[in-house]
């Protein structure tokens, strides 16, 4: 990308700017172009290591995302091993067993729990000034 070096005082503006986002002076159309430099997504001097809050942070977040998957796995398992037996043996008359009627009238459910964690952390200087945990709760019940 483009950027517009102000006149003035040399900082660099993108090109829709009419006025500098520094001091404000008037950008014009004979003002000089450079390449803009890419920003990073993370600050220049993001520590390498983490905090052990924040390794705490970060395992119980991944212990919950694998036992989220483990539990949908398991579920999904289970439905193909249902409609498999089923369609695999075929009842008929002569060795079908008897079974009594079920006594319990209450019809199973099933509750699926979603649980999504965001964490926003403010850094200024290399210091960490404030962190946000954004926690989000689904439930769905079958």
């Amino acid at each position: 990308m483009v950027e517009r070096i102000c006149p003035a005082c040399r900082h660099g503006n993108p090109l829709e700017n009419r006025y500098c986002g520094a001091c404000g002076a008037a950008l014009t159309e004979q003002d000089a172009l450079a390449p803009r430099e890419q920003s990073a997504l993370a600050p220049r001097n993001f520590p390498l290591a983490l905090s052990p809050m924040q390794m705490r942070q970060l395992g119980a977040a991944l212990a919950l995302g694998v036992a989220t998957l483990a539990v949908e796995a398991g579920r999904a398992w289970l439905r193909h091993r249902m409609g498999a037996s089923s369609a695999a043996s075929p009842i008929t008359a002569a060795s079908a067993p008897v079974v009594s009627p079920p006594t319990v009238t209450t019809p199973l459910s099933v509750t699926t729990t979603i649980i999504s964690q965001r964490v926003v952390e403010i850094w200024e200087h290399g210091e960490l000034v404030r962190q946000v945990v954004e926690r989000h709760v689904w439930r769905r019940e079958e």
